[in-house]
């Protein structure tokens, strides 16, 4: 009976979870993250200037936008400063465009499954009360389960996610120069800046997978791919609520 009442609370509410799940800041900075627009200060980690020629740099790029075409699955994570303080991702993705993990929306962690289009998830009762208004009481009854949603509220930012679309935007970026050479997450890595000031570290042995993105400074962040090819396929999470 309960359950019941809480798929016709989701029904009623589904335009209001849609549109709270799209309005966080964090998919905008996610977006400009992903496409290497940053500007950075090489001081902040510091990187060292090195003069090189840019068909080197390409040739790396080139070479780990091949390799992130070629995974099965990567574990995304970070943190992106907005006003006010920051918000957190981690998130596995696969080549098939599902993916699953958390992000930090509207200053709450929501924990996300999205299978063929299709949003799973789960957020603490502070955030339903929050982004649909509803009442301390309700809010706590649903916050144990997932929630399906009746539609997708990532098709705002399209394909970002999916990681034939991180190696697209890896073999479009232009205006490429070497700008340092460090280990990164334990690895000999080199880093590449594009001309939009976006840095990107590319392991430069075993496989030349992306290692990490990172800005410095105000409206800032960093990403780091790990996990290559280590996880399995996500599921419909069971007894979840639906309208």
């Amino acid at each position: 009976m309960m359950r019941t009442r809480l798929n016709r609370i989701v029904w009623k509410s589904e335009h209001v979870i849609v549109s709270a799940l799209q309005s966080g800041k964090l998919m905008r900075r996610l977006a400009l993250l992903l496409s290497m627009s940053l500007g950075l200060s090489l001081t902040a980690f510091g990187g060292r200037a090195v003069t090189s020629h840019s068909e080197s740099a390409n040739q790396f790029v080139k070479t780990a936008a091949k390799a992130l075409a070629s995974a099965k699955s990567v574990r995304l994570s970070g943190t992106i400063r907005v006003s006010g303080g920051s918000e957190t991702l981690d998130l596995v993705l696969f080549s098939n465009g599902d993916f699953e993990g958390s992000l930090t929306l509207q200053g709450y962690p929501v924990h996300l499954i999205v299978l063929d289009a299709t949003d799973y998830y789960k957020a603490p009762a502070a955030w339903w009360r929050k982004a649909l208004g509803l009442s301390t009481t309700t809010a706590k009854e649903i916050a144990p389960y997932w929630v399906k949603a009746p539609k997708s509220a990532f098709a705002a930012i399209g394909n970002s996610f999916k990681i034939a679309a991180l190696a697209s935007s890896l073999r479009a970026t232009s205006g490429l120069t070497i700008v340092g050479h460090e280990k990164i997450e334990g690895q000999s890595a080199v880093g590449v800046k594009s001309s939009q000031g976006g840095v990107l570290w590319i392991a430069t042995s075993g496989a030349q997978y992306p290692i990490s993105e990172v800005k410095a400074g105000s409206g800032g962040g960093s990403l780091t791919f790990s996990g290559w090819d280590s996880f399995a396929l996500p599921t419909a999470p069971k007894g979840a609520l639906s309208p």
